[in-house]
């Protein structure tokens, strides 16, 4: 499956995510298919996160819809039974790094640039996004990614887990294709088996108490409403660093 946006930088829109959404759910009852990999057109970006243009703020009802349906592109990403293997060919940053921490393995080239920048914006992360990135990289590596919006090389990032293996750039695309067929002779029935075992147990290792998700579903509201997410916009789109005030 390819995200074919290159002029986007492969950037998630409306359309993007219903096509992920709809092939997943294509594949989840096709009987053929043993592996799934998703890779971004072109040859600069895998995935360079959300359309800038569509990130949800207060009011915004098709924003709130792109985000419904991007969680529900993750969710149909990791309930499809086969493996998905994120190839990662270039910049994978923000929403983009999200669907990738939401494949079961990802395979970086080594020139890519790997990210998740919501404190650049003024965002507050959803809690069911951060929980992917715990289970996968623990608190603090996920702390220094999300406090620092710092893009790292993918030498950086298979070092803290977030990536499976880096390749070189001419040798990604025959070493995910080697990969896939690899687990493809293997016995459907016990891959799916340990997808599910394994999906179904890191899925409760974070879980939280009411109280909890009261206090953050607040604090997400409070960062949608406040002056730092509309400031973090306008600097991007007018490609200058943000002054944020905390308001």
């Amino acid at each position: 499956m390819t995200i074919n946006r290159p002029q986007k930088a492969n950037s998630l829109n409306l359309e993007t995510l219903k096509e992920i959404i709809s092939t997943m759910e294509e594949l989840r009852d096709e009987q053929k298919a043993r592996v799934v990999v998703i890779r971004g057109a072109g040859g600069k970006a895998f995935c360079a996160g959300m359309d800038i243009g569509q990130i949800p703020s207060s009011g915004d009802a098709k924003g709130h819809n792109v985000q419904e349906l991007f969680e529900r592109s993750l969710t149909a990403v990791r309930e499809v039974p086969v493996p998905v293997i994120a190839m990662i060919n270039g910049f994978c940053v923000g929403a983009g790094l999200e669907l990738a921490v939401n494949c079961d393995i990802r395979i970086a080239c080594e020139t890519a640039k790997l990210g998740i920048t919501p404190a650049k914006l003024g965002l507050i992360y959803h809690p069911e996004g951060l929980k992917r990135f715990l289970a996968l990289i623990g608190p603090s590596a996920a702390k220094e990614l999300f406090f620092t919006g710092r893009l790292i090389t993918a030498g950086k990032a298979a070092g803290i887990g977030l990536v499976n293996e880096v390749a070189p750039n001419e040798q990604l695309e025959e070493g995910v294709y080697r990969l896939a067929r690899e687990i493809a002779v293997n016995a459907p029935m016990s891959v799916h088996g340990h997808k599910y075992i394994i999906n179904r147990m890191t899925d409760k290792m974070f879980d939280l108490e009411e109280k909890e998700t009261c206090i953050i579903s607040e604090m997400i509201v409070q960062a949608f409403n406040s002056e730092d997410l509309l400031e973090g916009k306008r600097a991007f789109l007018e490609n200058r660093k943000p002054e944020f005030k905390g308001k």
